[in-house]
Formats: C-alpha cells, sequence, structure tokens
C-alpha cells in the first residue's frame, strides 16, 4: 500500500467513479488549508491501498469559470506538503483537483472549494465579532464601539507562528474592557503572535493576567504581555494605544525564560505613541529561567523602535528559588524596558511608576559554580544600544537574601536610577532621574554591587546632557552614598528637554 500524507488541515472526500467508466479505491484530501486574502497553502494525502497510480499526480487550481489557473507536478512524497497558490483574487471561489494517472487513465480523485477571504474593512461590534478575527489573520478591522468582555473566558485567537495576527486592527478610538486572561500561554496576550500586524487607536481597559490574590503559574517558557505576547516583523507597528487599570500576575517555574511587558513581552517593531498607567506587574520567578521585564515591552529586538512611550506601572519581582544548582541566573527589569539590543531605536521615554525587586537564589548544596546576574533600571535594565530623551521618577528597591550555599557563586547586580547596564558606544543625551522618591539597596556581602542614580555600570562612559533633577537618594544597606555617586545635577529641565511631549508631561 502507498500512502502519501502530511500535516495542514480539512477537506475530506472520495472519489469513486472516474473517467471513462474506470473505478478506483484512490482517494486524496486537501489539508490543513490556510485561505489568505490572495493565497492558498496546503497539504495533500493520497491513499492508494491497492498501488493502483502508475504515473504522474497533478494538483490543478481552477478559477470559478472553470479554466486552469495554476497547476503543481508531485514528483515525490515531499512536494504534497505545503502546495502555494498565490496572486488570486479576494472573496473568489476557487477549486483545487487533483488528477493520478492509472494505467493510461487521468483520474480525479479528490475535489476542494474555497473561496478567498475579503479585504474590505471589517466592523467589529461584539465579542464574537472580535474572536471571529483567527478566521482571517490578516484582514483589516476596525472597532464600531467599545467592547466588554466581563464575564467571557479569553483565550487570545493568535496562538502561535501559523495563527499569527498579520493584518489591521483599528480600535477607532474605542476600547476593549475587562478582558481575563485565565492561563499563561507561549504567547500570551489579547493579540499572542503578532506577524506584521498592525495595532493601533485603542484602549485596553481592566485586562487582567492573573491577580494580585491568585496569580498564574506558568511552568514553560512564556512571552507574557497584556497587548501582545510576541511581535517578530520589523514591519509590525503598535500605535496610539493606552493600557489602563490592568494587571499581570504570574509565577513561574520555566528553566528557560519568562518575558513580559505590559505592551509586548517580545517585540521586534515599532512601538510609539503609548501610556500604560495604574498597572501592576507582579512576577515571582521559582527557577533560573531567563527573566526580562518591562513597563512597556520585556525585549526589544534589533532594528526596532520604541517613540513616546509613558508608564507609571507598579513593578513587582520576586526571585525565590526552588532548583537552582550549577545554573546561571540572569534578570534584567526596567520601568520601560527590560533591554534592549543592539541596533534598537528609543527615544521619548518616561516611567513614574515603582520598581521592587526581592533576591532569595536559595542555591542548593553542593553547588560548585553559577553566575548570577541582576540589571535592574528606572527606564530600562540592560541597554545595549543609546536612548535619547527621557526621565525616571519613581523609587526602586532591591533586596537580597544571602544563601549558605552561595559562596563558590558570582552575584553581580547593577542597579541604576535610570539604566541598570549600559553597554552602548554611542552617547545618550536628555535623560534625567527626577528626584523625590528613593533608591534603596539591601544586599549581602558577597554582592558585587554597581550603583549609582543614573547608570548602575556604564562601560564607555559617552553619554552627554544626563543627570540628577532634585533631590539626590541613593541608599545601599541602609547608608547614603551619594556623596561616592558622582552625578551632573540638572537645575533646569525645560533647557535639557527639546521634547514637548516630554516637555508636556513635567509641567
Amino acid at each position: 500500500m502507498r500512502k502519501y500524507s502530511i500535516i495542514l488541515l480539512i477537506a475530506l472526500f472520495s472519489v469513486v467513479l472516474v473517467s471513462c467508466g474506470v473505478k478506483t479505491s484512490v482517494t486524496a484530501e486537501i489539508i490543513n488549508p490556510e485561505i489568505e486574502q490572495t493565497s492558498i497553502r496546503f497539504d495533500v494525502e493520497i491513499n492508494d491501498p491497492e498501488n493502483e497510480i502508475t504515473g504522474s499526480t497533478v494538483v490543478y487550481l481552477y478559477n470559478d469559470q472553470g479554466n486552469v489557473r495554476n497547476q503543481q507536478t508531485i514528483e515525490s512524497e515531499t512536494e504534497l506538503e505545503d502546495i502555494y497558490f498565490y496572486g488570486l483574487e479576494t472573496e473568489t471561489t476557487f477549486t483545487i483537483k487533483v488528477i493520478v494517472t492509472i494505467d493510461r487513465d487521468a483520474v480525479e480523485v479528490g475535489v476542494y472549494e474555497f473561496t478567498t477571504l475579503t479585504n474590505q474593512e471589517i466592523i467589529i461590534n461584539t465579542v464574537e465579532e472580535f474572536m471571529a478575527m483567527d478566521e482571517n489573520r490578516n484582514g483589516r478591522y476596525i472597532l464600531g464601539q467599545d467592547i466588554d468582555f466581563e464575564n467571557e473566558p479569553y483565550e487570545t485567537p493568535f496562538r502561535a507562528s501559523n495563527l499569527a495576527f498579520g493584518g489591521t486592527f483599528d480600535g477607532n478610538g474605542y476600547s476593549l474592557k475587562n478582558i481575563n486572561m485565565s492561563k499563561i500561554s507561549m504567547y500570551t496576550g489579547i493579540f499572542g503572535y503578532v506577524s506584521s500586524g498592525v495595532i493601533k487607536n485603542v484602549t485596553i481597559d481592566g485586562a487582567s493576567i492573573g491577580t494580585l490574590e491568585t496569580p498564574l503559574e506558568a511552568a514553560t517558557s512564556s512571552r507574557v504581555g497584556i497587548l501582545v505576547g510576541y511581535g517578530t516583523s520589523q514591519t509590525a507597528r503598535i500605535e496610539n494605544v493606552t493600557i489602563k487599570n490592568s494587571v499581570i500576575s504570574f509565577n513561574t517555574s520555566s528553566t528557560i525564560q519568562a518575558y513580559v511587558g505590559a505592551v509586548s513581552a517580545e517585540y521586534k517593531g515599532v512601538i510609539e505613541d503609548v501610556e500604560v498607567s495604574d498597572t501592576i506587574i507582579s512576577v515571582k520567578a521559582l527557577s533560573f529561567g531567563r527573566i526580562k521585564i518591562g513597563g512597556v515591552v520585556g525585549l526589544l529586538g534589533e532594528f526596532s523602535e520604541v517613540t513616546r512611550a509613558y508608564s507609571n506601572a507598579n513593578i513587582h519581582f520576586e526571585m525565590a528559588g526552588t532548583n537552582v544548582r550549577d545554573d546561571d541566573v540572569s534578570q534584567m527589569i526596567g520601568g520601560i524596558i527590560g533591554q534592549h539590543v543592539s541596533g534598537a531605536d528609543v527615544s521619548e521615554i518616561i516611567n513614574e511608576g515603582d520598581i521592587s525587586v526581592d533576591i532569595d537564589y536559595n542555591t542548593l548544596p553542593d553547588t560548585v559554580k553559577g553566575v548570577y546576574t541582576l540589571f535592574v533600571g528606572g527606564l530600562i535594565g540592560r541597554a545595549n544600544d543609546d536612548l535619547q530623551k527621557g526621565y525616571f521618577s519613581g523609587a526602586i528597591t532591591v533586596t537580597h537574601e544571602k544563601n549558605t550555599y552561595e559562596d563558590v557563586v558570582t552575584k553581580q547586580f547593577r542597579v541604576g536610577g535610570l539604566v541598570g547596564l549600559y553597554e552602548s558606544n554611542k552617547a545618550s543625551s536628555q535623560i534625567v532621574r527626577i528626584g523625590g522618591s528613593e533608591i534603596n539597596i539591601h544586599v549581602s556581602d558577597d554582592i558585587r554591587l554597581d550603583a549609582s542614580q543614573v547608570f548602575g555600570f556604564d562601560r564607555y562612559m559617552k553619554s552627554t546632557n544626563y543627570g540628577v533633577f532634585g533631590t539626590e537618594h541613593l541608599d545601599v544597606n541602609d547608608v547614603s552614598v551619594v556623596s561616592e555617586d558622582t552625578v551632573e545635577i540638572i537645575t533646569d529641565l525645560s533647557t535639557l528637554f527639546d521634547s514637548e511631549w516630554i516637555l508636556g508631561y513635567i509641567e
């Protein structure tokens, strides 16, 4: 018996009566079709239980007039996978036919009819219409009114790379309210996995991913964002979005990673004109997986951009290790961005929220090695590129409990009122720590600590026009170290900043 099989969706049929009166037991299925506005991608499964096929197999695409629009000759089983016909008209019906050769006859053994999706703007007024976006992931959508999801279970329609959102969602100035996500997945968010999608002009009000009283649990790798879990493309955009009155609260035991951000956990596109207010991010790590947490975005990718981002989200991170032995631990927490890598463009950012970090690695006995790093910054935890124009006015608190078995472990903490670890050889400018709130650090004597009101550690020291405005404060183990922290004192913010957007918040 010969059987060709693949793995992609549905359309089952069996044709017994064939051309010229020939009968056959050969059947074909079109499986896992991915229908878009101008294309279809699919696999074919052919079942030939009596080994009747003697010649070629051809997959034809017919238009609605019955004319052949495209075809693909199959030379091997692998060519039955991921067949792609493109350049099709939208909202048009097409037919796929599978023709095989039996002796000298061309025999039709499978038919599948489909209609391409619309590229017309679709108005969304209900929860059901919102969830139906998974039927046209590259569509153009616009909100027609506020939508309240209260008492409606929510799971993102865009759960994986093959189910990514690549269309346009225009909130039209309306709100999505009371979205409650009751479990942590690999890509958690209202729009979980986004490819080239655009999300704009919308307010997210009262969203929750867990609660402070009942945090959710994550056992595997996760990207957790209120709006987007993972944005993978440089052409993706988030613009004019407000997130308010929302919460992220979960515990992670992943040994791989947990990336967290109110707007997006990890993002490789453009984020501009976003505001996060009255929102709480609370994460507890039980294992040694990488942690990147930001009030706006956890990890900002190469060639991405963040411009005009405001947050007053309060961030709390706790490390309560349960299985750390001979492992490296890396944690980056920033008021706006956990980490932004080289090539990312960051400008005009404001954080007025507080950051608190409690660390107990609880390293297990018999540990012989390990490097534990913690980077905390009022704006960015770890910056691998420059940032231009911004301020932080919140408080930072870092506490650490020493463990008996950590004498062989290297522990490096870098805490800054602006950036924890600044590793760019480019100059940042017009960034300031606005005094009035405190920076308090309580650590044991085995911590290698670099702390400052500006950059915890600045590798190249190229930056200009940065410093502290107002009351200075930096305490380590209840002792002021302000006198040891050489920073520029800024006396006039109106002359420091040339950004009207930033000055608008200060005034």
